[in-house]
């Protein structure tokens, strides 16, 4: 018996079913290949939450039929632009077709190009077979397509289909941005072969934010990256780097703390991703180089932009209301402070008094107004400490204010005579009347109080994503308002004033939320009681 190098059966499903983890990746890696074989439209159709029909319109001839089914054939490694609209193709071995096992128990293959057509059904059972160099696929019976164009129909699913998961896995592709690519998603109990009724469209997201366009290295390093208005989600945050019109990762090339808001790609083709995980990039000298590079564009360009981004992304019509939002907010009352008083020092300041009972000023003549605003003063004083508010001025803006507190001390005037304060012998009208005149010494130490009234520390900040169904969230005491929800355009729609009160209900909310969080709750359920009663009023507006 012969010594032979064999492949063992079990290797190729080892192979497929380690490649790709879960429902949602299968069909993003068969969206990306209808792209390569220039599709411009896909749908897919999730059928009883079991099964996935993935549609598009580029169908295969005989040629591209034998392609599809020669497994590790490098031709998209060779042909690397396709050949109708010259796209860059995100694969290279055509393994991708292969993936469908990790998460389901078979595909259904149709396909169409012309008067050409095939039906075939590939399992784990094709694949036990492929040791022997080929595996003979079972032919279906079926009719042809009506339209040039090919349907992969992946069923007997190990897990229950995530739909919002599959939404956002897909939004991830780059290819979503390519002009000629469209890609729509259904769910239906039914299958119906090209039907788009009641599919939605998925879109890649839209991030607003000031943009700076990347050229590096003689134009082997393209992209832009984008300085991002609102906060981003972990899928959205970092620079992705793509090879081809494929994204192998996001990162943020060391600088993580300071890119929260920071995303968009750059590609660069003389990288090499790895094998079968196109996750993953070969660290050779090729991507030390590029890593160089894009780290000094992050530090010279990007770094320094982060501090201008708020000046930039808020636009001429939008700047007036938000100023004004500004102004009223500076001057709103958010809290009433029990005040704290502390002595910072003494002034001892002398005058001529008498020795009356306290409070009691009506007596007191006119010529001698010291001792009455003294005693006036002191009665002042006595009458916060008894109730702790304050009769104290302030400006608009929260400024510190100062209070003077009197200490009244008398001295005889025979005393005064003697030390020289008043000349002996010396009497007046007023003394006359009082028998006894007195030199009054006024302590007045400075009582540091807080002011009642503090500025709101939030700022507002807008965006616009129709994809994202919250109509404000909070951030680092940054309230950011979705201009693309209902609410915020029926409250701008009519009118400055009645937007500014929108935004400002949402600033309260935002500072009940963070003071009382036990009424979250209660304020979610109010706000999408506000946002379906602004869509029943908007539908039956348009309906009459």
């Amino acid at each position: 018996m012969g010594t032979a190098l064999k492949v063992h059966p079990s290797f190729f499903k080892e192979f497929a079913t380690k490649t790709w983890v879960s429902p949602a990746e299968v069909v993003k890696e068969l969206v990306e290949n209808a792209f390569d074989e220039d599709a411009t439209k896909v749908l897919i159709t999730i059928l009883n939450g079991d099964s996935v029909c993935i549609e598009d319109d580029a169908g295969m001839n005989q040629e591209g039929v034998q392609k599809f089914l020669l497994l590790g054939s490098p031709h998209k490694r060779i042909d690397t632009i396709s050949p109708k609209f010259k796209r860059v193709r995100t694969g290279r071995y055509g393994t991708g077709r292969l993936s469908f096992l990790t998460s389901f128990e078979k595909m259904k293959i149709r396909t169409r190009q012309g008067t050409f057509d095939k039906s075939l059904l590939i399992d784990s059972n094709s694949l036990d077979k492929l040791f022997t160099g080929n595996s003979e696929l079972r032919e279906l019976r079926e009719s042809p397509l009506k339209r040039n164009g090919t349907e992969l129909t992946i069923s007997g699913s190990k897990v229950q289909i995530d739909e919002p998961r599959l939404i956002k896995e897909i939004r991830k592709l780059a290819v979503l941005r390519h002009p000629l690519f469209e890609v729509s998603i259904k769910r239906a109990d039914r299958f119906r072969e090209w039907d788009f009724s009641s599919a939605e469209s998925i879109k890649a997201p839209d991030i607003q934010g000031h943009r700076i366009p990347v050229t590096l290295d003689d134009g082997k390093i393209t992209g832009e990256i984008a300085i991002a208005r609102r906060p981003l989600s972990d899928d959205e945050r970092g620079i992705a780097i793509m090879i081809g019109n494929h994204i192998v990762l996001r990162t943020s090339f060391g600088f993580d703390s300071k890119l929260s808001r920071v995303t968009g790609y750059v590609r660069c083709d003389n990288l090499t991703s790895r094998f079968a995980d196109k996750s993953a990039i070969i660290e050779d000298e090729e991507y030390e180089r590029f890593n160089k590079q894009m780290k000094i564009l992050v530090l010279n360009t990007v770094i320094p932009s982060l501090a201008e981004y708020e000046d930039v992304l808020i636009t001429r019509e939008e700047s007036k209301i938000y100023r004004q939002l500004d102004k009223v907010l500076g001057q709103a009352v958010i809290e009433t402070l029990e005040s704290q008083e502390e002595i910072e020092g003494y002034e001892i300041v002398e005058t001529r008094n008498a020795n009356l009972s306290s409070g009691d000023t009506s007596s007191i003549p006119a010529e001698v107004p010291s001792i009455k605003e003294s005693i006036d003063l002191e009665n002042e004083y006595s009458d916060i400490k008894r109730h702790g508010t304050s009769a104290v001025g302030s400006d608009d803006f929260g400024l510190e204010k100062s209070r003077q507190k009197y200490e009244i001390s008398t001295v005889p005037a025979e005393v005064q005579a003697a030390s020289g304060i008043i000349p002996s012998g010396q009497t007046s009208t007023f003394a006359e009347q009082t028998t006894e005149i007195t030199t009054t010494r006024i302590r007045k130490p400075i009582l540091k109080k807080t002011f009642v009234l503090k500025k709101v520390g939030y700022k507002v900040i807008p965006y616009e994503d129709e994809s994202d169904s919250r109509y404000s969230f909070v951030n680092e005491n940054v309230v950011f308002v979705n201009k693309a929800n209902p609410t915020y355009r029926a409250e701008s729609s009519r009118g400055d004033e009645f937007l500014l009160r929108h935004v400002m209900n949402i600033v309260a909310q935002a500072i009940a939320e963070a003071r009382h969080p036990e009424g979250k709750e209660a304020l979610e359920l109010q706000n999408r009681l506000i946002s379906e009663a602004i869509r029943i009023h908007d539908g039956l507006s348009r309906s009459g």
